[in-house]
């Protein structure tokens, strides 16, 4: 079949084929995977004869997107859901709570797979199409040979373009766990965090906020550290008024480049902090989920405590100066909190 445009009466006909209960050789980008429908009775059962596996290992499901994911129930932590953003569709497996359970999901990077899982409902039950503890098949030749006389329909799209399992993650804790060392290295799993400064325009105290965090934290941190608005232009420079205040700390600010509050820049941070309490309702307000990650910068002053950092925007240089050093004053207390962020996982 044609691999990069896979004929929709045969994906229909697979999505008929599973329905019956029966088994499906089919390609991914990884390697060949036997799937099954999960609404149906039996048919997982199906897969572990057929492997002859360990029923006490869990049989992953492929989805058809991240909403399908989440739709399915599934819970993303923050890490997790970054994983998702960076690497799916791809060669990553994550383990993630569901429905008071744990469940395996992937999202394939395949023409075929992905058109099979949009006409079968949008989720299948999916593993490698060999013999429990066999080498996993890149072709549909290797997997015919293993389980053809169990299964009910083959597909072949050729070689499996990586021919290499996927990396799989638990991702149902606080940290990330590598369950298994697959196409994606550890080192691009277990990233450094993220804390993210938001004010309005993202052209005054945030980003001096940013730089004034990453002078704390120094260059061997564990944390990136960015900046945006919620009402920014994207592409403006730092204000005058900010770029000479941060001149004041050995800082150049010249070169900061404003950007517009984004879910792809909540989905990336661990930690959002704002500036005042009209920023953290309307972070929570447009994006709910991050709810549990906003916090005042002020909540960690002691000179402040829980008030709001004024807007110097068209101020004189010394009031730039004064909000600089407002900011300034609650990074200690900050850096402490991200230490102990990283320390209880």
């Amino acid at each position: 079949m044609d691999a990069a445009s896979p004929a929709t009466s045969l994906m229909a006909d697979t999505a008929r084929v599973l329905q019956t209960g029966a088994l499906v050789i089919l390609p991914t980008e990884t390697v060949y995977g036997v799937a099954a429908d999960p609404r149906v009775a039996g048919a997982e059962d199906r897969i572990y004869d057929a492997k002859e596996r360990d029923r006490g290992k869990p049989i992953p499901l492929l989805a058809a997107s991240l909403a399908v994911v989440e739709r399915h129930g599934a819970i993303l932590s923050p890490g997790a859901r970054r994983l998702a953003k960076r690497y799916w569709p791809g060669p990553l497996t994550l383990v993630l709570a569901c429905g008071g359970k744990t469940e395996g999901f992937r999202v394939p990077d395949h023409p075929v797979a992905a058109a099979v899982l949009k006409a079968a409902g949008g989720v299948l039950r999916v593993t490698s199409a060999n013999i429990s503890g066999e080498p996993a098949a890149r072709t549909v030749e290797a997997a015919v040979a293993a389980l053809g006389a169990r299964v009910a329909l083959a597909l072949d799209a050729g070689p499996a373009p990586l021919g290499v399992e996927s990396t799989v993650v638990d991702a149902t804790g606080t940290s990330l766990k590598i369950v298994r060392q697959g196409v994606i290295p550890q080192e691009a799993i277990m990233n450094r965090r993220c804390v993210l400064f938001v004010c309005t325009g993202n052209t005054c105290r945030s980003p001096m906020a940013e730089h004034l965090l990453r002078r704390w934290l120094g260059s061997d941190s564990e944390w990136d550290v960015d900046s945006a608005g919620v009402s920014a232009v994207d592409g403006q420079p730092a204000s005058e008024g900010a770029i000479q205040a941060m001149a004041g700390k050995q800082t150049d600010l010249s070169c900061h480049v404003s950007r517009l509050l984004t879910l792809a820049h909540i989905d990336d941070a661990d930690l959002i902090v704002v500036m005042t309490g009209a920023h953290k309702r309307a972070v929570e307000q447009r994006f709910p989920r991050a709810a549990d990650r906003v916090v005042l910068l002020n909540a960690f002053s002691s000179a402040h405590p829980g008030e709001d950092v004024p807007d110097p925007f068209g101020m004189k240089a010394d009031v730039y100066r004064a909000i600089r050093d407002e900011i300034d004053a609650a990074m200690p207390e900050l850096v402490l909190y991200l230490r102990g962020l990283v320390r209880n996982g």
